[in-house]
């Protein structure tokens, strides 16, 4: 279930769009698959698998913090990173192309 997230700097539309394109994982292409990890890599560092299930699948914070061994702080920082990197991305693509 998608909610806007107040405490992430990126417009409600934007975070929609970057929520279901995450969920979308399995059906990108191999590009936006390429993207989505490096995103998680870059955004969530020696927790970027945590934040790949939880941006990628329908589990659930609390699952996602077990299974890690992470705090829900930890995966809410990562996870503000990771939404205003891949906006950032996102307008870096449309600058190139107009």
């Amino acid at each position: 279930m998608f909610r806007v997230k107040k405490s992430i700097p990126v417009e409600a539309d934007l975070q929609g769009y970057i929520h279901f394109a995450s969920r979308m994982y399995q059906k990108l292409d191999s590009k936006g698959q390429k993207r989505v990890r490096e995103l998680c890599a870059e955004a969530g560092g020696e927790y970027h698998q945590a934040l790949f299930e939880f941006v990628t699948t329908d589990a659930g914070a609390v699952a996602v913090c077990c299974r890690y061994y992470i705090s829900q702080s930890t995966l809410e920082r990562i996870v503000r990173k990771y939404y205003i990197a891949f906006a950032k991305s996102l307008h870096k693509g449309r600058g190139k192309n107009g």
